[in-house]
């Protein structure tokens, strides 16, 4: 394929953005519905934060590329670090090569990081655990399938809160609460702790990985059991985490379906729509489409090598955009097309959240994510977008934290300190 063909099988027109929205729209139905489906959508149990929080809690992202801890302080609409976030910067690296760390491993140096910093015997902890779970109404969670490349044995299924609260003991300490949260629900928590006047909530990822959560009335969760539902009235607003990243939307090109057969250690078939537009995959998915030797010859200021597995080279093809002729188009097309398959992706959970025509509603949409924020025109590119995937009686706010506390450890704390 010509690279100018390739530019075309890249961009995406308004007619199949809206086919897009509306496909993901069915499959979050689907989810809501119904357990086994593409989209998993998978209900946290977390009421909608009324900005009230109030004490101190320690809090763990185990993220993409990181696992991070912090100890912070909350108070109404204050936030603070009492103690700065450290980082374990190799074990999610470690967890990409199978057999390499053991879930005892896993959870071991986990721990470890959050005595570095909370040697405290006693605390309250919120968890940020950032792949597929399945949470229960008391606030644990199991895997469902790991994402992003990480390939730890032995943890599909197996409820995590015993899992860290033991590897805690082991070192004299005891976690209270210990509420388990992927980090779409964590930023969807802060969005609604941030900015309480809106009518509802997306909390998005769109950084090494692609995710989003909203908030749904209990009702349209048709999945939950009669047990589940108990204590929730039929339209309260409780949290889901939708696993929009492993949505497989039409339109996909041919260097897509090769990104993602090539890829046997990180479940071919799955995460499509996080395959197409996360920074993971961004660098592995030019390379594809302009040739690795077209990389490496670039100069010396520009080149590197697409097939390193490095998630820095992310940033070499939003930079490329800077060069000249076809190298730089390509670079442009499929940046603008990461945004605009976002943009599509946010009006379907829009659009699944049934806000009925006859008044308007105001939505926030908390962004956490390097892609998002860091990329420039990208940001500006997916509310563009957006606004024309829109309703009229729906209006979108783009939310930023501009706290120095990561959203992800706000929402951790916010549903610890509940």
């Amino acid at each position: 394929m010509e690279l100018n063909d390739a530019i075309t099988a890249l961009t995406l027109s308004a007619e199949q953005l809206q086919h897009i929205r509306d496909a993901l729209a069915d499959k979050i139905s689907e989810g809501l519905a119904k357990e086994g489906q593409q989209i998993k959508a998978l209900p946290a149990f977390l009421r909608r934060p009324n900005g009230q929080a109030s004490g101190d809690a320690v809090v763990l992202d185990a993220g993409g590329t990181n696992v991070r801890a912090a100890h912070i302080s909350m108070q109404g609409k204050e936030v603070a670090f009492i103690t700065e976030p450290q980082a374990d910067r190799t074990l999610m690296h470690d967890a990409q090569t199978p057999g390499q760390v053991s879930p005892h491993a896993f959870f071991e140096r986990q721990a470890a990081l959050i005595q570095k910093i909370c040697p405290a015997p006693e605390f309250n902890l919120g968890y940020c655990f950032s792949y597929p779970s399945t949470n229960t109404p008391d606030g644990d969670a199991a895997l469902v399938n790991w994402t992003k490349g990480i390939n730890v044995a032995d943890m599909i299924g197996v409820p995590l809160r015993a899992q860290l609260t033991d590897a805690l003991k082991a070192q004299g300490q005891i976690a209270h609460h210990t509420p388990i949260l992927n980090d779409t629900v964590t930023t969807l928590a802060a969005a609604a702790w941030m900015e309480p006047d809106c009518d509802t909530y997306i909390g998005l990822i769109a950084g090494t990985g692609m995710n989003a959560a909203g908030f749904y009335r209990t009702e349209q969760i048709t999945k939950l059991s009669t047990d589940d539902a108990k204590g929730w009235q039929a339209d309260e607003l409780m949290a889901v985490n939708l696993e929009i990243g492993n949505f497989h939307p039409p339109f996909l090109s041919s260097f897509d379906d090769e990104l993602d057969a090539a890829g046997l250690d990180d479940h071919p078939g799955k995460q499509r729509l996080e395959k197409a537009l996360g920074g993971k995959y961004t660098a592995e998915l030019y390379g594809r489409i302009v040739g690795r030797e077209a990389c490496l010859a670039l100069p010396d200021a520009w080149a590197f090598d697409p097939e390193a597995g490095s998630r820095t080279h992310a940033g070499h093809v939003t930079q490329l955009r800077r060069y000249h002729g076809i190298m730089a188009d390509v670079a442009t097309a499929l940046i603008d097309r990461s945004a605009d398959l976002t943009a599509a992706a946010l009006a379907g959970v829009l659009k699944s959240q049934d806000l009925k025509a006859g008044q308007q509603h105001t939505v926030g949409i908390l962004a956490e994510g390097t892609l998002f924020w860091q990329t420039e025109g990208y940001r500006e590119r997916v509310e563009s977008t957006l606004n024309a995937l829109t309703p009229n009686h729906v209006t979108v706010r783009i939310l930023q934290n501009t706290s120095d506390v990561d959203a992800n450890f706000i929402g951790a704390a916010c549903a610890a300190l509940i």
